[in-house]
């Protein structure tokens, strides 16, 4: 159940200090109901149950069968699951019909298989005339959003907010309890309605920003942050998630530039200098991403994404070698990375190993599975070698993953022209042309007489 704060103490540090010690002291010390409250809510805030409970055992010590002391006891019994003795804490106390009291009984009932008597008591709560029915709707909200029961929170906040639709509160939990579903659009028409009653709410553009990046709409999500920082300036996080917005909308310059003004009002990292090289990466600019990568590399010797990254970019400037040496110390750090041994058989590739190539990628699958286009890149080494009935099967495993690999319908054309299957290869190539118009010309090259050409390999996962 969720604890009703009231007014913080304005002295919490002060009384911590002093609580605390006086227990290392083993002296004893006076403390009345209020402070023990607020100590109680300190520790279990703070994820110390074991503390909170403590201090309760103290403060009944000192005010024996004080309702708000006893009814925190119960309230700690819910939070370790010792229902029974939170109930029968409940059935002593001369509040029974306390709200809180109420919801708390409530919150025992569903979590015991008696849902239709919790339900009835909520029901019944709500419809009672109070003074705070917005705060009793975020408290059963709340309740709900614990055991995952998100229709039911939405349907208590959509009713309570016929009543009070200027409600920032009621409508924060709605747009939460949408992106808990995963319904970013309908959040999305919360976050906007809210902007409409209070359009000056830094934390509202940002969870905008959040909820068009979780659609993949970079750019819309870009001019929500932005909205946000002109709000609050010093908002780190806004700034960083702008431009993970900005790499993610294929926005590099803008996205280095972006982590780079992060990076002048906080610490340097290696994460953020691997942020960095991956959007000069990105762009093209081998040697920039490099400084970077190598100075991360340098803060944190076990980074392997920086070491992933350098040998990215040797690998783009054909320096193969070196490469290689950068993906050995990504290894040494997690050889269980299954993008390592994909970029490595890239590199293998380059180096016209196709052996060696397979191996890595085999390798791969044995870390993660489901890896469709490493199963067509497999498939392509296999039709280069001239083993058409193993590519075959490679790419129909991969096609059953995923159908909208690229380039796997020329892939097929291209195998069951091979295994003499005609008629089945022109209907591959037929869906080849609509995604690629030029598939056909690529398919006539590999299979004419004079050109023994091989397949492309199907590109690795992001390094992003």
């Amino acid at each position: 159940m969720p604890i009703r704060y009231g007014d913080k103490n304005p002295d919490m540090e002060g009384l911590v200090k002093r609580y605390e010690q006086s227990i290392s002291e083993g002296r004893p010390a006076y403390y009345d109901v209020d402070e023990l409250e607020d100590l109680s809510d300190y520790y279990l805030t703070n994820g110390k149950s074991q503390e909170s409970g403590a201090v309760i055992e103290l403060g009944l010590r000192l005010h024996p069968n004080n309702s708000i002391l006893l009814l925190r006891r119960a309230t700690l019994y819910v939070e370790i699951g010792e229902y029974q003795h939170a109930l029968h804490i409940l059935d002593r106390l001369p509040e029974k019909g306390d709200t809180d009291v109420v919801l708390l009984r409530a919150e025992i009932y569903l979590h015991v298989n008696r849902k239709r008597e919790g339900l009835g008591l909520l029901k019944n709560l709500m419809q009672e005339d109070m003074s705070d029915k917005v705060q009793l709707c975020l408290d059963i909200v709340s309740i709900f959003s614990e055991m995952d029961w998100y229709d039911m929170a939405i349907e208590y906040l959509l009713d309570t907010l016929k009543d009070f639709d200027n409600s920032l509160e009621l409508l924060e939990e709605l747009a939460w309890c949408h992106e808990q579903k995963k319904s970013y659009e309908k959040a999305i028409h919360v976050y906007e309605r809210m902007l409409d009653i209070d359009p000056y709410k830094a934390e509202t553009w940002f969870n905008l920003g959040q909820a068009w990046f979780n659609l993949e709409d970079y750019n819309k999500a870009v001019d929500a942050y932005d909205y946000s920082l002109t709000i609050n300036p010093d908002d780190l996080l806004a700034r960083m998630q702008k431009a993970h917005a900005l790499f993610q909308g294929n926005r590099y310059m803008e996205a280095a530039k972006a982590y780079q003004e992060y990076m002048e009002e906080d610490e340097v990292s290696d994460y953020l200098l691997v942020f960095l090289g991956e959007s000069y990466e990105k762009a093209g600019l081998f040697d920039e991403a490099m400084k970077h990568y190598a100075e991360a590399y340098r803060l944190n010797v076990e980074n392997s994404d920086a070491c992933t990254g350098m040998a990215i970019c040797l690998m783009e400037k054909k320096e193969y070698q070196q490469s290689m040496s950068w993906f050995d110390k990504a290894l040494k750090i997690n050889d269980e990375d299954p993008e390592i041994w994909v970029y490595i058989a890239e590199l293998l590739l380059m180096m016209d190993m196709r052996d060696e190539a397979y191996v890595s990628y085999l390798r791969s699958l044995t870390l993660k599975k489901d890896q469709p286009d490493v199963l067509a890149a497999m498939g392509n080494i296999s039709f280069d070698n001239e083993d058409y009935e193993k590519a075959l099967g490679l790419y129909l495993v991969a096609s059953s993953i995923d159908p909208d690999v690229p380039g796997l319908n020329l892939f097929f054309a291209l195998t069951y022209a091979r295994l003499g299957m005609n008629d089945v290869s022109a209907e591959y190539l037929a869906k080849a042309i609509v995604s690629d118009p030029n598939a056909e010309r690529l398919y006539n090259e590999i299979l004419s007489e004079d050109n023994t050409g091989t397949i492309d390999p199907v590109k690795p996962t992001n390094h992003a």
